[in-house]
């Protein structure tokens, strides 16, 4: 009985200690991550540097992010989804070329468009 505890407790604090560290590490990944600067390399060119669509952006139908109503309907998941999957024919998938922690990171970009 004395045993099942130990073991039990060491197992707990073996999990929290890797969730912790793991968890930190994430973190400072996504700390690093200028989101401004990826979102002027691969969003600007269609939906412009200050949110609302380019003319290129327009004949594509990319979202204006400076719209009110599609940022209270847009969800943050579907938002990392159309980053990730992108629209046959309209928007490419950024899915391999950025990874999930750069994308997570122009999500506030993306919702700081609908504050302005």
């Amino acid at each position: 009985m004395y045993k099942k505890g130990i073991f039990v407790a060491t197992s707990f604090a073996v999990v929290t200690g890797l969730v912790t560290f793991f968890s930190g590490t994430t973190a400072s990944k996504a700390a690093d991550i200028d989101a401004n600067k990826l979102y002027q390399t691969h969003c600007k060119t269609c939906h412009g540097a200050d949110g609302k669509t380019t003319e290129l952006g327009a004949g594509l139908g990319a979202r204006d992010f400076t719209d009110p109503n599609w940022q209270a309907k847009a969800t943050d998941e579907q938002i990392i989804k159309q980053i990730n999957d992108g629209t046959p024919e309209k928007m490419m998938p950024f899915k391999e070329k950025l990874s999930q922690d750069e994308i997570k990171a122009l999500l506030p970009v993306v919702r700081g468009f609908g504050k302005k």
